[in-house]
């Protein structure tokens, strides 16, 4: 409660408002439903038969009513707000070309229905993106994930303990009983976790009080992601608290000492990634996982092949994962994986949808918010701006061995976009201060 207390609202719309966006957000993070909605594939066979995207038609119904009520509630949001939502969409439609070229993508898609739908839930994600920061400030932002943090936690621990057949991983003898909490799957729950983890360090609190919730929910989040026993989690958890410690230690330095500092850290940085490609195979060993990154290496080999046949257009926006019945057939067959459901990448998802355009304007943007971030970083930046810089650096890091770009429904491609038009206001105020 004392998150939400905090929040600036004028009346009791707005903390009605909060708790359905809270819900709305922790749908978007659990990817593809509540553990406690698909109990049919946390068992030794189930993720084996149907993959971790499908289930019983009971839990798929659920599922799908669900999705089609949390649209409806984003859409009840925004609707209010839709004049100024679709201004600052025109303020910052170089962000948004990606969407663009995802809609144009049913015009070549293998699967048209399926392009058009999905381009359309990822535009009401990104409109809700522009509604938080019509409605909320960007520290109230902050608090509303941390929020969505601490119901995901409490939710999660819950389950392992009084409910362990949903809280517990038990689909095969592999990481049997790891933490997934209410959600999917162990390396969902660790990333998400962490990705509501990361305001925590920047958001702006007031009293004595806050400061120990703060604390607290950092720990617990903490316990949770080690508990996950998600070795891919763990590497980008490592990874994104030293990037913040960096960050928030030279942002209070002078700018030639932050300079230094920062490219001395770029160096180690460089120097630990070639030992450890180096020493690949005994760094995988330690991890507990086998050298194919368990067989991702496998599965892009044979996607590069495919990705040539369409290298610039791509296979159409959410259109190539369609199991046995799209062009992921030959894959599945060739792998004899028939649940096989996306690339394990980020960049290679990218290519199979929406090809070489896609990727580049997608890269195009994040260049543009790395532009921004220096910008601010240089000028004296805002805890809001550290946080946006630090979403940047995840996406980074959760696409080395995996991720996603642009999913719908996926809270972890929808923030991105935050920071994205958040370092753009950021860098437009610096600009129009200094002119000033």
């Amino acid at each position: 409660m004392e998150l939400v207390e905090k929040m600036d609202r004028p009346n009791l719309l707005s903390l009605t408002n909060t708790w359905i966006l809270c819900a709305i957000l922790l749908v978007f993070a659990s990817l593809y439903g509540f553990s406690f909605e698909r109990g049919s594939t946390n068992t030794f066979l189930g993720a084996d038969v149907a993959g971790l995207a499908a289930g019983n038609q009971q839990e798929a119904t659920i599922i799908k009513v669900q999705n089609i009520a949390v649209y409806i509630l984003s859409a009840l949001c925004i609707l209010p707000f839709i004049q100024p939502v679709w201004r600052r969409v025109r303020e910052n439609a170089p962000i948004f070309l990606v969407l663009g070229w995802a809609m144009l993508s049913v015009l070549w898609s293998d699967m048209p229905s399926t392009t058009a739908v999905n381009a359309l839930r990822m535009a009401i994600n990104l409109a809700l993106v522009i509604y938080l920061f019509e409605r909320y400030s960007s520290n109230d932002i902050q608090k509303l994930m941390m929020l969505v943090g601490c119901v995901a936690a409490a939710g999660s621990i819950f389950l392992v303990f009084v409910f362990p057949r949903y809280g517990l991983q038990s689909r095969g003898l592999y990481a049997l009983g790891a933490w997934e909490g209410i959600f999917g799957q162990k390396n969902i729950c660790g990333l998400e976790m962490l990705m509501l983890l990361l305001p925590a360090f920047f958001v702006k609190l007031e009293g004595a009080y806050t400061r120990i919730l703060r604390g607290g929910y950092i720990v617990i989040v903490l316990g949770i992601i080690a508990m996950t026993r998600s070795a891919g989690a763990w590497v980008v958890t490592a990874l994104c608290l030293g990037f913040v410690g960096l960050l928030q230690l030279t942002a209070r330095m002078r700018r030639k000492d932050a300079v230094v500092v920062a490219l001395g850290a770029a160096a180690a940085a460089a120097i630990v990634g070639l030992i450890l490609v180096a020493n690949y195979d005994a760094f995988m060993q330690a991890l507990d996982k086998d050298p194919t990154m368990t067989g991702r290496t496998v599965l892009w080999a044979g996607l590069v092949h495919i990705v040539m046949k369409r290298p610039m257009l791509g296979y159409g926006y959410m259109a190539f994962w369609q199991g046995l019945n799209g062009p992921s057939r030959y894959l599945a067959l060739m792998l004899n994986w028939p649940g096989l459901g996306d690339s394990e990448s980020g960049v290679m998802e990218m290519l199979l949808e929406l090809g070489i355009v896609g990727l580049l304007l997608y890269l195009a943007v994040f260049a543009r918010a790395v532009k921004d971030g220096l910008t601010c970083f240089s000028r004296g930046a805002s805890a809001a701006a550290l946080w946006y810089i630090s979403i940047l650096f995840f996406v980074v890091a959760t696409n080395i061995e995996g991720g996603l770009l642009l999913a719908p429904s996926n809270l972890t491609c929808i923030l991105p976009f935050v920071a994205f038009v958040g370092l753009r206001r950021e860098a437009k105020r610096l600009h129009e201060r200094q002119i000033a």
